[in-house]
């Protein structure tokens, strides 16, 4: 079977086999699992020397296996990892053109390209890609970005060799079959039409559109219209200028033998011709002054949807790992500030958190929530009274070491299964961290000082200049929100209407 994902606003690995609403949720089951196991190993050793007993001992080393990486000479780079504990492989084949190297026009180009190659070569039709795939015991999907595109194949590691050449021939040699685009337009058209009942989207849509402006970061999903004028001509435009092998990597990770890998890969991607590509055009994200509010009307909601955040660092800012230490300690744990707060002490909403997400040209800080109506404006009182806390004061002691033991422990859970490590090392070639960032990482979070956190606090948590985005329905929370002066009032498509008169 194919399976076909579509991965827009977070540098979140989507698990083979889920849609993209299941794999956060189980990214976020191992993530509150982690986190219960460190508060509960952090209680018993407490009680243990309360007690005179031995301690936990201390923590295991850590070690992946050596990469091997090469360069063909038509520029693509090939990395691959040995991970013997099952007998698969996992190969990702990754072009650094994502969203942002769609028109402003044809927003979604790039995602409807990577999935339109699937469906059938030069010399395969898509019933036998499938059955191919299927009798490697393996997958094919695509995974795109705002930085990237990605394709990645899964299967027996016996049967690498032969895995590696379909990838090739779907990447090198599409045939983009005009019945298959017109079946693909129609899937994403009904998708863009059901997006707009969630108000998730909406919330996440327009904060992005209000935090980016005419950056191509704002763009999180194709519309409607973006879809009707995408055809086969511009999907076969968009392969032949990105999909070069000067602009992309292949990452191997499996049970194989390393050099035995590369030749593979270049006997079947040697021929791919490199050529000159297109980059994005960055234009200078907009100034965020005020609390702006951005409020998408939607009448009779039971419930406000609130998204709240600002501009953050780059991915490959040196700063990442005292940011990252900021946004657990703030929302992005299950025993973070925000949480204990909203969640667990005053019961205003079940699932809040915050992210801090990292593109190659900027990042973002964003909280979100839903809340009932009655909530609304206490649950934004309380965001930026924790902001300013922590802004103020910062975090030290039990708090910040928590924190740091749950980056650690989190990181080699994330990095054992063949899939989590390929997406980590995607991180780290398209963003250019780094080439020991996976042998690194543990040692750089466990040596961020309570003063960098404080001082990273400030960096990620916008208090005074926020973007702060709410779906629901204006009747109910208006009386809630006398605080905030400048308001913009949209309808579902984003497009501005006046403030909606009372019922």
């Amino acid at each position: 079977m194919i399976s076909k994902k579509i991965f827009t606003t977070e540098d979140t690995e989507v698990t083979e086999g889920m849609s993209t609403k299941q794999s956060l949720t189980s990214v976020s089951s191992v993530s509150s699992v982690v986190m219960f196991l460190i508060v509960a190993f952090g209680s018993m050793a407490t009680s243990a020397r309360a007690q005179g007993r031995p301690t936990v001992g201390p923590e295991k080393p850590f070690q992946l296996a050596p990469r091997v990486e090469r360069t063909l000479p038509n520029g693509l780079r090939v990395i691959v990892a040995r991970q013997d504990a099952i007998p698969k492989l996992s190969i990702t084949l990754t072009v650094l053109s994502g969203y942002s190297s769609d028109p402003a026009d044809l927003t979604g180009l790039a995602n409807f390209t990577a999935d339109a190659i699937q469906e059938g070569t030069k010399t395969r039709t898509s019933r036998e890609i499938r059955r191919d795939v299927f009798g490697m015991g393996g997958s094919l999907s695509s995974i795109v970005s705002q930085d990237f595109s990605s394709l990645s194949a899964r299967g027996l590691a016996e049967f690498a060799p032969r895995l590696i050449d379909l990838l090739a021939d779907v990447a090198m040699n599409p045939a983009i079959p005009a019945e298959e685009v017109a079946i693909l337009k129609q899937q994403r058209m009904q998708a863009a039409a059901q997006n707009k009942s969630s108000p998730q989207f909406l919330a996440n849509r327009e904060f992005r559109r209000a935090l980016f402006g005419n950056h191509p970061y704002a763009r999180t999903s194709e519309t409607e219209a973006t879809l009707q004028a995408i055809d086969r001509d511009k999907l076969v435009a968009f392969h032949r200028d990105h999909y070069r092998p000067n602009n992309a990597f292949l990452i191997i990770v499996g049970a194989v033998e390393p050099n035995a890998m590369i030749a593979a890969v270049e006997k079947s991607f040697g021929a791919w011709a490199k050529g000159d590509v297109p980059k994005p055009v960055f234009a200078a994200a907009p100034a965020t002054t005020g609390r702006h509010v951005y409020f998408i009307q939607r009448p009779n909601s039971i419930q406000s949807s609130i998204a709240v955040g600002n501009i953050a660092i780059t991915r490959g800012d040196p700063r990442w790992y005292e940011l990252s230490l900021g946004n657990t300690i703030f929302g992005g744990a299950f025993n973070s500030r925000i949480i204990r707060n909203i969640r667990e002490e005053k019961g205003y909403t079940y699932s809040p958190g915050s992210v801090l997400t990292g593109f190659a040209d900027a990042g973002f800080y964003r909280f979100t929530a839903d809340v009932r109506n009655e909530v609304t404006g206490a649950t934004l009182t309380e965001v930026f009274k924790e902001i300013d806390k922590f802004r103020a004061e910062g975090s030290d002691g039990d708090e910040l070491q928590g924190a740091k033991a749950y980056l650690r422990g989190l990181f080699p859970v994330q990095t054992a299964t063949q899939a989590g490590l390929a997406a980590t090392l995607n991180n780290v070639y398209v963003f250019g961290l780094p080439k020991d960032y996976t042998e690194t990482y543990r040692a750089k979070i466990a040596a961020v000082t309570a003063a960098q956190v404080k001082s990273g606090a400030s960096t990620l948590l916008g208090s005074e200049n926020s973007v702060i985005a709410i779906v629901g329905d204006w009747a109910k929370v208006k009386d809630q929100l006398g605080a905030y002066t400048n308001i913009t009032f949209l309808d579902l498509d984003g497009k501005p209407i006046p403030a909606p008169a009372a019922p």
